[in-house]
């Protein structure tokens, strides 16, 4: 009974699996506005869309954070992205990011799986996060479109 008990507790320990990471994005620094929808407000509060922006550039970047302990560690903790929004935007000549993305790449994926190790709490685990969208600017000759904020959209 006890050999079957414990065949069955290191079978949950093999297929369980406990690598991995957490992470924590931020662009607290940025210099430009960051929207997750396809709009971006100016300073004056204007609402600008794809028929009043111009794309000059993509932004893209990658962070992978490295997780002990069940994620309970993980390092970074966050992963700060302001320094190369600043720089890609910059470079570009935009002012704004739109269609802002955050997802979580499979880069780690050996690391992760690893069979019996990764239900050690030692075993390290990682989440690679990538990170994009587009880098607009106002056209010159555009005119904010007006958006309702109680329009019904279909």
């Amino acid at each position: 009974m006890n050999r079957v008990l414990l065949l069955s507790a290191l079978a949950v320990l093999v297929l369980s699996g406990c690598a991995g990471a957490r992470v924590a994005v931020t662009a607290n620094r940025a210099r430009y506005p960051i929207s997750l929808s396809p709009m971006v407000r100016d300073k004056k509060g204007r609402l600008h869309n794809r028929h009043t922006l111009e794309k000059v550039g993509t932004f893209e970047t990658t962070r992978t954070s490295v997780g002990f302990f069940y994620s309970l560690l993980s390092l970074p903790w966050t992963a700060d992205i302001s320094e190369a929004v600043n720089a890609q935007v910059a470079a570009a000549g935009g002012e704004a990011l739109i269609d802002f993305d955050i997802t979580v790449d499979t880069g780690c994926d050996l690391l992760n799986f690893f069979p019996l190790l990764n239900a050690l709490p030692i075993w390290p685990g990682c989440v690679p996060v990538t990170a994009k969208g587009d880098i607009v600017r106002r056209r010159t000759s555009s005119t904010p479109v007006p958006v309702s904020l109680s329009a019904r959209v279909p």
